[in-house]
């Protein structure tokens, strides 16, 4: 094995990449903190706040982590079979269950189901036989390729259609047209955690007598006083004579506020990315003579909210240059109602 193939490379995808500046790890982040820094710093804070959120700030979201998650662990799991009918083809085409490099069929779906939730788009890109039959396909990182006046750039080189596979999800991709949202969510949970470290919102010492402090005295009272009730300290102090310890805000229900805030923030995501809030361990607003249970959510969440990122998928892999004419290839979801699940275990006699 050389070392483009330890990359995970072909030679045909190699020659179609310009430099190896280009390949970069799929696991490293597309935007840093400092890149959002320099932003803000060049086109001003307004601008910089308008601009979609990368993907590495998205996923520090709790509720966009659970619902990526979710939707990446299902979908994922499910293996990837061709049909003709309702029949399934003796001879299954071998790219479809496993691949001629490092990266799994697994780890393959995972990534091209990333890519739909927060971009809207993924591609993967075909190696085929000499009678055009696709030999393997491989998940394409999404900062090596790109669109351009409709032709798809890998590494600004233009590819031909029969190189890559496009998926297309129904929507623009969760950093696109959630911007508003997950800037939100974000400020909620800087919010609730700055909270955590002063659990009640303002507190002053008030001198009540005629005690005259110049600013020094002042600067040392309140640090001493601030040193003593950090959070996972005591919560508890002594007021000098002529002080009144006196807070504001802790009548304002911020505890309930915070968390409705944070339940809304599961709610709007699972709705940007077609996911009931139960399945995201959020409440949802109901009418109280509606009966759900467990399972109910659990089967709606496949009857109605898996399609929406499921379809597209079988869609893009069951084109002509993908399989021969007359050929489909489905998500095989038997496992889910089968009465017995396949057992893995050792074997055991009866």
């Amino acid at each position: 094995m050389g070392f483009l193939d330890r990359l995970g490379l072909t030679t045909q995808r190699f020659n179609s990449l310009r430099s190896p500046a280009s390949l970069r790890s799929p696991y490293i982040s597309e935007e840093s903190t400092l890149s959002q820094l320099i932003l803000g710093d060049v086109f001003g804070a307004d601008i910089a706040d308008a601009l979609p959120l990368d993907r590495s700030t998205a996923i520090t979201i709790p509720a966009v982590s659970k619902a990526r998650n979710l939707l990446v662990s299902t979908i994922s799991q499910f293996p990837l079979v061709a049909l003709k009918g309702d029949t399934r083809v003796a001879d299954q085409p071998a790219w479809l269950y496993r691949t001629n490099n490092n990266v799994s069929p697994y780890e393959r779906m995972c990534w091209t189901v990333d890519d739909l939730i927060f971009y809207g788009v993924s591609l993967w890109w075909t190696t085929r036989g000499s009678e055009g039959q696709i030999t393997n396909a491989e998940w394409v990182p999404p900062r090596e390729w790109e669109i351009t006046n409709g032709h798809i750039m890998v590494d600004e080189q233009p590819v031909d259609d029969l190189d890559v596979i496009l998926f297309n999800a129904p929507f623009e991709g969760l950093l696109n047209v959630g911007t508003r949202t997950l800037r939100g969510a974000r400020d909620v949970e800087l919010a609730w955690t700055a909270r955590i470290k002063n659990p009640i919102n303002i507190t002053e010492l008030r001198v009540t007598d005629d005690t005259n402090l110049d600013q020094d005295e002042v600067d040392k009272w309140e640090a001493a006083w601030l040193a003593k009730h950090q959070a996972g300290k005591p919560s508890f102090g002594v007021t000098p004579p002529g002080t009144e310890l006196v807070t504001h805000g802790a009548e304002n229900g911020d505890a309930s506020m915070f968390l409705e805030s944070r339940n809304a923030v599961r709610t709007d995501v699972g709705s940007f990315l077609n996911v009931r809030a139960s399945m995201l361990d959020g409440t949802s607003s109901i009418d109280s003579l509606t009966y759900t249970t467990k399972e109910g959510e659990r089967n709606s969440f496949y009857e109605f909210d898996l399609p929406f990122w499921v379809n597209p998928i079988e869609s893009a892999l069951s084109q002509d240059k993908c399989v021969p004419r007359g050929t489909r290839v489905r998500f095989d979801k038997y496992e889910l109602y089968a009465p017995t699940p396949t057992p893995t275990g050792a074997p055991t006699e009866d």
